[in-house]
């Protein structure tokens, strides 16, 4: 089922990127007229911007509406959720969900599109040294090497960032995160 949301997923891996009726009909596999009518209502809420260029329609995604980071937040749930089907990582965000009053986790690289993947990078901003204990009694459990980054919010630099937005899987802080990687 295609939600409104769903329309929103696929400005995920680049905001900034304007995609054509075309694009949504090739990606949806469904005819323009019916995903025409679920993007019109978006852009009628301000959460999309229509561009209409000679006979083509193109699509940007609203970041001056807050609603829209809202539909953001949810498509980030749902890509977690889609994730936590995978028992390892299911049993890895149960691990970590006893830090996550504590600490934002971040889920980053080859593992999030990938079936084989080395290891498991994973960005962490907390001031909370048993996490790393945490850690390596799953790495020895499970037989599966973690790389984590454990560092402050300040110390975030725009560069990683921008190569966050690219591959990641939010575990928990979405609001924070929807913030920091599409603003």
């Amino acid at each position: 089922m295609v939600n409104y949301y769903t329309y929103i997923m696929v400005f995920l891996e680049d905001i900034n990127k304007a995609i054509s009726l075309s694009e949504f009909e090739r990606y949806f596999k469904k005819p323009h007229q019916t995903i025409r009518i679920h993007l019109q209502n978006l852009v009628d809420a301000k959460i999309l911007i229509e561009d209409k260029r000679e006979r083509f329609i193109f699509y940007k995604i609203n970041l001056n509406n807050p609603l829209t980071y809202e539909y953001i937040s949810i498509c980030e749930k749902q890509r977690l959720f889609d994730f936590l089907e995978k028992e390892i990582f299911n049993r890895l965000y149960l691990e970590m969900s006893n830090y996550f009053n504590h600490a934002k986790i971040l889920l980053f690289g080859s593992v999030v599109n990938n079936k084989d993947y080395a290891d498991i990078d994973m960005l962490i901003i907390a001031d909370n040294k048993e996490i790393s204990k945490t850690l390596k009694k799953f790495e020895l459990t499970y037989f599966v090497k973690i790389h984590s980054v454990i560092t402050s919010e300040k110390n975030l630099t725009r560069t990683f960032v921008k190569e966050l937005q690219k591959k990641h899987i939010i575990f928990n802080s979405h609001e924070y995160f929807v913030r920091k990687l599409y603003s």
